[in-house]
């Protein structure tokens, strides 16, 4: 957006009659600006759940996006994320109530549209693949501060990022690819690495349906599920000193699935997720910790399966995704299958939709250098996406520059599924954590994280260390300390 917005169009989006008071007509013309290679496309008056102008628009041929304008402006702008393939313009942080705060905000398609999973949009399609993988989230956060500032008159003074999966992807790419875009950035459960994901999918997806022609019924039933889930804490749910079907940091425990009386064929498919996807050249992914396999939004919807299928829906999200991924992104053949599928040279045969899709690089330092702050969150028990891998990250910012550790700090959320849910504490006000941050300028060390039921709360502390439990109340703040 820096090479095609000229010194002119600056100049236009600047123009502002003094006298104009942006409370006075709630849109306030926002319908007559005109934008270099955009194109807005309505313009609304809407009260909830504050007043304020949403406006949608067209960026190049089919960058779709939103921006929304609170009649009570707080004088800074958040861009939301997306999840999943995107394919509809999404907005992940107003669910954190952004608008309630005041904060101008936008989202975007990634420029393209599609329903579910279905990602037959990239088939031999790199524009939308760049569009997808970094470049339509930097182009409508250009082109939406700038809308604000002709709707408010100044441009925004601090402006923030917030995603979660797919989002939190976008969230490092940012950070990577576009450090200027963003002061503080949030980013949850982060799918930063494209092709390793899209490994252990796969890995796990052929033990759990050896074959594509039957589809009807996982390897693992949900009783299998079960009776994992009773083992793992029976062997490792007190080992942090309080019993509570939590497990507080999983890589404590020491369970082994053989012990289990199963199939030898379900012990291989429960090893594959814990392992994750090794080939004969080495690993290529990290494999997911203990907790989650009995769950709702756990294993049955994203490793397993539940064994009932919906119509033109997967059997889970691990094949869906996966499967996706290879056939429209990778292979570019819309009848690719898995079955005997050679991982060897994994990442090599992945390496030009990486290219686009992975944020995994650990220099962070021009971000660093213009104060931009990372938090980074994770649930222990997320099914979709190892928390393995976001402290894999961290470890390889740290272990390039010791001092990131000052600006990118990392927080694991115990019993905690895919970006929310679960027995864990996860109500956490990221807004707020970001805000102290920014003011302050001082990383925080510990995150107050309340429990979805039966009220109370922990809490969470920055990577490396971890809250442990000194005795009482499980649900007191009193009862941990972060060591």
């Amino acid at each position: 957006m820096r090479t095609i917005l000229t010194a002119t169009a600056f100049a236009i989006l600047a123009t502002r009659v003094a006298s104009e008071d942006p409370h006075s007509e709630p849109c306030n013309g926002l319908g007559d600006i005109r934008l270099p290679d955009a194109e807005i496309t309505t313009v609304e008056s809407v009260d909830n759940p504050v007043e304020h102008c949403k406006l949608t628009g067209t960026i190049a041929r089919e960058i779709g996006f939103s921006v929304w304008l609170p009649a009570e402006w707080n004088g800074a702008f958040i861009m939301g994320g997306g999840g999943g393939f995107v394919g509809s313009i999404q907005n992940q942080a107003l669910g954190l109530n952004v608008l309630q705060r005041g904060y101008a905000t936008a989202g975007t398609d990634t420029g393209h549209r599609n329903q579910g999973i279905d990602g037959s949009w990239a088939l031999n399609n790199p524009e939308r693949l760049v569009n997808y993988g970094h470049l339509a989230v930097h182009r409508v956060t250009a082109v939406s501060k700038h809308i604000t500032e002709r709707h408010y008159g100044v441009m925004p003074r601090r402006s923030y990022f917030a995603g979660c999966s797919n989002g939190g992807r976008q969230a490092l790419m940012s950070a990577q690819r576009y450090p200027e875009d963003f002061d503080v950035i949030l980013a949850g459960a982060p799918a930063h690495d494209f092709a390793g994901v899209a490994a252990a999918f796969l890995n796990v997806t052929r033990h759990m349906y050896p074959s594509m022609d039957d589809l009807s019924t996982p390897l693992l039933s949900a009783e299998d599920r079960q009776t994992l889930a009773s083992a793992v804490l029976a062997r490792c749910d007190a080992q942090d000193g309080l019993e509570d079907g939590i497990l507080n940091d999983p890589r404590d425990c020491d369970f082994d699935p053989g012990d289990l009386d199963l199939a030898p064929a379900k012990i291989a498919a429960i090893r594959a997720v814990y392992d994750g996807p090794i080939a004969p050249d080495g690993r290529i992914h990290v494999g997911w910790p203990f907790g989650g396999e009995d769950a709702p939004g756990g294993w049955g919807g994203w490793l397993a399966g539940s064994g009932q299928q919906a119509r033109n829906f997967p059997p889970s999200l691990a094949f869906g995704f996966g499967v996706e991924v290879m056939r429209h992104m990778v292979e570019h053949d819309p009848d690719w299958r898995y079955e005997g599928f050679d991982f060897s040279g994994f990442r090599h045969r992945f390496r030009t939709a990486a290219a686009a899709l992975s944020a995994t690089d650990p220099n962070l330092d021009a971000f660093r250098k213009k104060g931009g702050k990372l938090l980074i969150y994770h649930g222990w028990s997320d099914a979709a996406l190892s928390a393995l891998a976001s402290i894999e990250y961290v470890e390889a910012v740290y272990a390039r520059e010791e001092s990131a550790r000052d600006d990118v700090r990392l927080f694991l959320m115990p019993g905690v599924l895919h970006c929310a849910g679960g027995p864990g504490p996860w109500m956490v006000d990221l807004i707020e954590a970001a805000e102290q941050w920014d003011e302050t300028g001082t990383a925080p060390d510990t995150l107050v994280a309340g429990f979805a039921e039966g009220g109370g709360a922990r809490p969470l502390c920055a990577y490396p260390r971890r809250a442990a439990y000194i005795g009482g109340d499980g649900r007191n703040l009193s009862s941990f300390e972060c060591r």
